[in-house]
């Protein structure tokens, strides 16, 4: 675990903790900072993301959220070690607040580990997909808070899944920055049709923001016959105007760059082209 990592979670996979994702990063810099003063439970001299055990962090909250009360009350705690500005996290119960996140982080930890094994093990993508939507048991639509959060993390591994495979590179531009690069679903995620393909590495195409909107609403496509580039007729529309050559004249014809392991699937780029890409 990593403390990017642990913010990414917050950020991507519990969005109930979005805005405060820096601030529970910051309450496990304190943290790190006090806990191997104290002598309740031994950490080994390990940082908190260096900890995978459930069980071990559960003792941490446990004895956090005591130390936290007593502070409340103007009694000696184990914050009274750092600096003065640390104790607004405690006071505010940041601090046992980051480490129950800490705790879920860890946990999907756990299930990336056995999802990146069921990867390992099989051989058809179609059986990954299968067995990812059973592991990650998305296999309901509900909208209720447990549904959306299985969701979410089956959506993120797929994330994982596909930007590994294309390099942690846009398929198209080359651009190699995290914050701006997409799993791009071939056939689309809300396609109740073909819901075990959700998880497959082969309906996935790793591009950048402005091509993932491009392709989501149908104004490029792959050709399933050679993966190049077809403009939908609602963009040639505006060849005129000066964003035109600059964004999407220039990737006309452009051939898709080849992921290391799951090719794109020319099924499914055909399904692309026939349910969702908006006219030639």
């Amino acid at each position: 675990m990593t403390r990017q990592g642990f913010i990414d979670f917050n950020t991507r996979l519990s969005p109930e903790n979005s805005r405060k994702a820096s601030s529970y990063a910051m309450a496990i810099r304190i943290l790190d900072e006090v806990l191997p003063h104290q002598s309740v439970i031994d950490l080994h001299g390990q940082s908190l993301y260096d900890i995978s055990d459930v069980a071990t962090i559960d003792g941490l909250i446990e004895l956090v959220l005591v130390e936290q009360a007593k502070m409340r009350r103007g009694e000696k705690s184990i914050f009274d070690y750092g600096q003065p500005n640390q104790n607004s996290y405690p006071r505010k119960n940041f601090c046992s607040a980051a480490l129950k996140s800490l705790r879920q982080y860890a946990q999907y930890m756990q299930e990336v580990t056995e999802a990146d094994r069921i990867v390992a093990e099989e051989a058809d993508p179609k059986t990954i997909s299968k067995k990812l939507i059973t592991h990650f048991d998305i296999t309901k639509e509900g909208e209720d808070k447990v549904s959306q959060t299985k969701r979410r993390k089956g959506q993120d591994y797929f994330r994982r899944m596909i930007l590994t495979n294309y390099g942690g590179r846009c398929a198209l531009t080359g651009i190699d920055i995290p914050q701006l690069l997409l799993a791009s679903h071939i056939i689309p995620w809300s396609d109740k049709t073909h819901k075990q393909e959700r998880l497959n590495p082969c309906n996935g195409i790793c591009l950048s923001a402005l091509y993932d909107k491009a392709f989501d609403q149908g104004l490029i496509t792959f050709s399933p016959d050679d993966y190049s580039v077809v403009l939908s007729s609602a963009l040639r529309e505006n060849e005129t105007k000066e964003y035109y050559d600059k964004h999407f004249g220039c990737i006309k014809g452009q051939k898709l760059a080849m992921p290391a392991e799951y090719l794109p699937n020319r099924d499914f780029l055909a399904y692309h082209r026939d349910k969702v890409f908006v006219g030639m």
